[in-house]
């Protein structure tokens, strides 16, 4: 009789673990990664010649895109959307839309996020980001910006007119 007390004791409190540890939160990572990244970063927009101080205000969009303002005294103001990727401790960004469009010369295809298809698209595939460039992009596409998660930091590469010079903003958030 003991021994039959012990096996539905340990059966119960076995049931309880594998009920708890099977009911935990499937939210997406996305919501986490959007209230780290949401805020101003302060730093520098630089070209190869002058370093301005630079600002940068994130806000979310959704759970996947925010809108970037990006600015500094010497006139330089501007404000876009892009879609974010997980990428180990860093948050990769794309174009969305039109922009993308415009500089991949074609329009981004279904569903483009792990969590869209998380079982069914996994395969070899090792993170949002890696999931991305393989079915939306080809080899030498170029993105231009990024989050550091460890660091709290955010750098975007600007083209500036045909292209040919680069303006830079590196900041830490605020």
């Amino acid at each position: 009789m003991k021994n039959l007390k012990s096996i539905i004791i340990v059966g119960i409190i076995g049931i309880t673990v594998i009920a708890t540890s099977c009911s935990k939160n499937t939210e997406p990572l996305k919501k986490d990664i959007i209230a780290q990244v949401v805020g101003t970063y302060k730093g520098t927009l630089a070209t190869v010649s002058v370093e301005h101080d630079g600002t940068t205000d994130v806000s979310a969009v959704n759970d996947s895109v925010i809108q970037i303002h990006c600015y500094d005294q010497d006139d330089f103001d501007t404000t876009f959307v892009m879609e974010m990727y997980e990428n180990g401790d860093s948050v990769m960004l794309c174009n969305t839309g039109e922009d993308f469009y415009s500089q991949y010369g074609h329009y981004m295809t279904g569903r483009h996020h792990m969590s869209d298809d998380m079982i069914g698209n996994m395969g070899s595939m090792d993170n949002d980001w890696q999931q991305h460039l393989s079915n939306q992009h080809q080899p030498g596409d170029k993105h231009y910006g990024d989050f550091d998660m460890n660091n709290g930091t955010f750098n975007y590469s600007f083209m500036m007119g045909s292209g040919m010079q680069t303006k830079i903003f590196s900041g830490r958030k605020k």
